[in-house]
């Protein structure tokens, strides 16, 4: 098995009580994965670990192999969306771009590598045709592909998300994880979700967190399992799928 993200009895605490205890879990290249869990259940911290940003208190993390400090220009980050000024005069593509900083070899501008791997990215995501745009014009559908297409600028091998289709309708979430879904086929992506029900057609497992860890195949989870351990935190949002066995 080919695992790109190898974590081994992780335990971590902001120097009170434990926030994340008993950590493992292998994912493997080309893996899709739904993190969820209740409101400061330790998501964003474990991703912060697996990023470099944090350092476990005990155990062990591997990313590609390697120290996540050392793997962190290869994983490409969504942050959730959070208010910003809307009458910002950035475009588009320069907001794409933004996803070269940690991979340019120039400073303080774009070379022609870095053009081109936004013009990809932009072309991935179904946005190229807004690249003039300044982002206070789009709906919230569009800029959540821009700051997915920002992502991908990087050339990641790992993408993080988290809470990529908060605030919008259903359709525009549909189109974004049909879109993760392609994007899957030469990616490993972790998505931090509440909508379980919803995603469970698109990702391979499920990595159910409140401070520790447990890591179910989709096809194994049930809405009894997550109203168990996370009670109303989660959406279990019913949709048709082919397998009826699947919430």
């Amino acid at each position: 098995m080919d695992s790109v993200i190898k974590i081994r009895d992780l335990h971590f605490s902001y120097g009170g009580p434990k926030i994340l205890e008993n950590i493992e879990i292998d994912i493997q290249r080309n893996e899709f994965i739904g993190m969820v869990g209740p409101n400061g259940s330790g998501k964003t911290t474990l991703l912060k670990i697996i990023m470099g940003v944090l350092t476990p208190d005990s155990g062990t993390v591997e990313v590609l192999g390697k120290p996540p400090f050392q793997s962190v220009k290869e994983i490409g980050y969504m942050p959730q969306l959070t208010p910003f000024s809307r009458d910002f005069p950035i475009s588009v593509e320069d907001t794409v771009l933004m996803g070269r900083l940690g991979k340019t070899s120039s400073i303080g501008f774009f070379n022609k590598a870095d053009k081109h791997a936004a013009e990809k990215a932009m072309n991935d995501v179904g946005i190229f045709d807004l690249r003039k745009r300044v982002i206070g014009s789009l709906s919230g559908g569009q800029l959540q592909r821009v700051l997915i297409a920002r992502a991908l600028t990087c050339e990641p091998e790992i993408m993080i998300l988290d809470e990529p289709t908060a605030n919008v309708d259903m359709k525009v979430e549909k189109d974004i994880f049909d879109m993760l879904k392609q994007l899957n086929e030469k990616i490993t992506i972790i998505v931090v979700t509440h909508d379980i029900g919803f995603i469970s057609q698109y990702i391979h497992r499920v990595a159910c967190i409140n401070r520790t860890l447990i890591c179910h195949p989709t096809s194994e989870l049930t809405g009894e399992t997550i109203e168990n351990m996370y009670g109303s935190h989660v959406h279990m949002v019913h949709h048709h799928h082919e397998d009826e066995n699947r919430i």
